[in-house]
């Protein structure tokens, strides 16, 4: 029996993860379209009302096959909740996603979630990844991303110029000031890959002249050097000290945001978080 990498769905306080069993002979699941032999399904009842998000109720079904692809089986849970908006995780490294079967069985998105599961990706996860983005880019305003393989042709610069509300991207391969540039999103965060101090500070003097007018969150790491991270990322900001390692700077447009600088020595990096504070 084979289980491969579930997609989960969000509806707020009821989670449901999807696993299925290909059958005996381990055939590959190649696209959402599949039948499989038989479909686990996990819900879980959940309280959203602290920080951490508790389980309070968790029930497994395993249901056996009714002629229903996992497109439908998904599309049949979503019938019997009946939520207007979720949000999905897909975890890249088993199953093969199109283009046209995402887009006709995830309809009312909120958030997409993408995660690759394993090391050394393939050409297949690769286009899988790509093709999850393009299905969703154009409607879905949330996106999380984890260890996503992405390549020169679609990059966080093609994400990063859709007008979304919140872009999340942890574990990015080497990103760099250019990532930085095609930002059209609200809020982004991207972490655990440092940038150069001296290629935020470079984006921070461009906020100045008025760039990236839809950006009022901005949180990522920097690199730790030889000369303090103060000195080389707020150069030439005219930031003003408003508090412990806080500063305050003003664009052309008389629009405020803090800056706050938090150094992680032991790491090799420093947490920088900008918000626009007062327009």
């Amino acid at each position: 029996m084979s289980y491969w990498p579930e997609i989960r769905l969000d509806f707020g306080q009821i989670d449901v993860q999807f696993n299925w069993d290909m059958g005996a002979d381990d055939k590959e699941m190649t696209s959402l379209d599949d039948i499989p032999v038989k479909v686990n399904v996990s819900v879980q009842n959940i309280d959203d009302s602290t920080v951490f998000r508790r389980v309070t109720k968790s029930t497994i079904f395993n249901w056996p096959n009714h002629g229903k692809s996992i497109g439908e089986w998904i599309k049949h849970i979503c019938s019997i909740l009946r939520y207007e908006s979720y949000e999905a995780f897909f975890h890249i490294g088993g199953i093969r996603f199109d283009i046209p079967t995402l887009q006709n069985n995830f309809p009312k998105l909120k958030k997409v979630f993408i995660n690759c599961v394993v090391m050394e990706p393939s050409e297949d996860d690769i286009k899988s990844t790509q093709n999850v983005l393009r299905a969703f880019l154009p409607h879905v305003k949330h996106f999380l991303l984890n260890r996503v393989p992405l390549q020169e042709d679609f990059s966080i610069q093609n994400i990063g110029m859709a007008n979304l509300k919140e872009l999340e991207i942890y574990n990015p391969q080497n990103p760099k000031l250019d990532d930085l540039l095609t930002l059209n999103v609200e809020r982004c965060t991207i972490l655990n890959d440092p940038f150069s101090l001296r290629d935020l500070n470079r984006f921070f003097k461009l906020w100045k002249k008025g760039s990236f007018p839809r950006l009022k969150y901005l949180w990522v790491h920097g690199n730790i050097g030889t000369i303090p991270a103060c000195e080389v990322l707020l150069k030439g900001l005219h930031a003003i000290e408003v508090g412990r390692a806080v500063y305050s700077i003003q664009n052309c447009q008389g629009i405020r945001a803090r800056i706050n600088m938090v150094d992680n020595v032991h790491i090799g990096f420093v947490s920088v978080r900008f918000e626009v504070v007062c327009f």
